[in-house]
């Protein structure tokens, strides 16, 4: 005879895993942004304020009541989940008294959806590819990092004097960001020439340098890409070629 306790454990873990339990806590997380979103434009707080976060609140216990079903079914076992940990963390820092102060605290709640979106395999290659291809991003912000910096503390030295965009490191570091953006960059080297009139080789070579690196980023990230499709098509080539060959029936 099975325990009741064991019985009653094989039936909530065969419904935490059913996908109409995941659809609807991904249905929540939706209803749960649209709330967000609502709380955030002035109007609509003011006038429904405390609905709105009635509703915000009866998502977060739905949410506790899901990851409490999920530690008892899996115990141990589910924090080897890096999506269930992360689950586990953004509930818990979202359910303190103090994130209903800051809606912030209770936006990070959205970044839930991502695990649901990785259940379906479109998106999923999207996440998967963009995991894949953090490193050469994080490589590619530290290099152009340090030569933003060094650019900015040549701007501040050559033009601080007379152009407040240039006045401190963080002024000159923001400036040269929109430099890079090509936001408006003609009127500001345009400016600058007005006072400096050589000062045009400084901000093509900061956007020749800049342009570079970035191609080159983009670049790393097509390389990336098409390795591991390649290799991808390798694995399946070699599996098919290990494969048995099905006996002909006499």
């Amino acid at each position: 005879m099975k325990h009741p306790l064991i019985a009653d454990k094989r039936k909530i873990t065969a419904f935490v895993e059913t996908h109409g339990f995941d659809m609807f806590i991904m249905a929540l997380i939706c209803i749960n942004s649209v709330v967000l979103g609502l709380m955030a434009i002035p109007s609509f707080h003011n006038n429904f304020g405390p609905i709105l976060y009635l509703i915000d609140r009866l998502c977060l216990a739905i949410f506790l009541v899901e990851i409490g079903l999920k530690l008892y079914v899996y115990s141990k076992d589910f924090f080897k989940s890096h999506w269930n940990t992360a689950d586990f963390v953004i509930i818990a820092i979202s359910s303190f008294s103090f994130a209903s102060s800051f809606i912030i605290f209770r936006a990070f709640r959205l970044f839930r959806l991502l695990k649901y979106i990785n259940r379906f395999s479109k998106l999923k290659r999207i996440i998967d590819v963009s995991m894949a291809l953090l490193p050469n991003f994080f490589a590619f912000l530290l290099v152009f990092g340090v030569f933003l910096y060094v650019f900015a503390i040549i701007a501040v030295n050559l033009f601080s004097s007379r152009f407040l965009d240039f006045a401190t490191l963080s002024e000159s570091t923001l400036t040269l960001l929109q430099v890079f953006t090509l936001d408006g960059w003609a009127h500001i080297t345009r400016s600058v020439m007005v006072i400096y009139p050589h000062s045009w080789i400084f901000f093509i070579s900061y956007l020749a340098v800049s342009v570079m690196l970035f191609l080159s980023f983009i670049m790393s990230l097509v390389d990336e890409v098409i390795k591991k499709e390649l290799g991808k098509e390798e694995k399946i080539t070699v599996k098919a070629t290990k494969a048995p060959a099905k006996k002909k029936q006499p």
